[in-house]
């Protein structure tokens, strides 16, 4: 994205909405400041048509959060130090916070876990997962460097990515559970398996191979980088096959031959035939 005159005004006016009180955020002009930035035009497109409620104003949050942080870069002049305050708060008023969940409690199946039905074990077990990417996206966009050279801006994308769609499970899975605790209403596997695959891993590279995809022209740093995405791509597809779910589970619950599993085979060949072009081209390079 290139950073033009209205980007940087936009980003100047994101700062002063993210300065306003939550409860008191404009969301319209909100979404009229993320249009101006040209930062995912897509999402403004979506939030603009959803309207105002509780997921479109966290994601417009988090999308203001990501506009600023992605290509700021402490040593480009057009980068001033009075949104430092905004760019070094974490997410801290979303509602995630607002769930209390004791994720420990979650993961050692401690005492209360014990008591929750089965389907709540279930749900509060993904809660878990969800968080725990969430809170390892944040630690490692954190640890990288403050440049703004093309790969630090990728992975740093890359990082926002995986912690707004984490962002987006949390908030799914919180709203099962509270429609259990209000209506009594237990959430279902298929409700929550919806959620842990529906959408598309950010963090992975397109699976479809670029036909003018060049690799002797790509730095060794970055192709270990893709290298990465395509095997966890694989990896996500292959637990697919396995446990009918992204992440992989205790007990084995295999796909049933049927149209999506052929498919899901198909991808897991060009992604390996894929992952071997990527190894040949690091192997000639040690």
């Amino acid at each position: 994205m290139k950073l033009t005159d209205n980007y940087f005004e936009a980003r100047k006016e994101a700062i002063k909405w993210l300065n306003v009180d939550p409860p008191k955020r404009n969301y319209s002009q909100g979404v009229i400041i993320l249009q101006k930035s040209g930062f995912k035009p897509q999402v403004a497109a979506l939030l603009t048509r959803q309207g105002e409620k509780t997921w479109t104003r966290e994601k417009l949050m988090y999308c203001m959060r990501e506009m600023l942080q992605v290509y700021y870069s402490p040593d480009d002049p057009r980068f001033n130090d009075e949104d430092v305050d905004v760019l070094n708060e974490q997410a801290g008023e979303s509602n995630i916070q607002e769930h209390q969940v004791n994720v420990e409690e979650v993961e050692q199946e401690g005492p209360a876990y014990k008591k929750w039905p089965a389907p709540i074990q279930r749900l509060m077990r993904a809660y878990a997962m969800a968080f725990r990417q969430r809170e390892k996206a944040n630690r490692e966009r954190a640890a990288l460097p403050d440049t703004n050279d093309e790969k630090v801006i990728a992975m740093r994308k890359v990082y926002s990515d995986i912690m707004e769609e984490a962002t987006e499970r949390l908030e799914k899975f919180w709203a099962l559970r509270k429609r259990y605790d209000e209506q009594h209403i237990d959430p279902t596997e298929e409700e929550v398996r919806a959620i842990m695959n529906g959408s598309a891993p950010k963090d992975e590279v397109k699976e479809e191979e670029d036909p003018e995809e060049n690799l002797s022209a790509v730095d060794t740093e970055t192709l270990r980088i893709r290298r990465k995405s395509l095997v966890t791509g694989r990896t996500r597809k292959e637990n697919l096959l396995k446990y009918q779910t992204s992440n992989k589970q205790k007990k084995e619950n295999p796909m049933p031959d049927c149209p999506k599993r052929v498919k899901l085979e198909r991808q897991i060949e060009k992604l390996t035939e894929r992952i071997s072009k990527y190894d040949y081209e690091l192997a000639k390079r040690e």
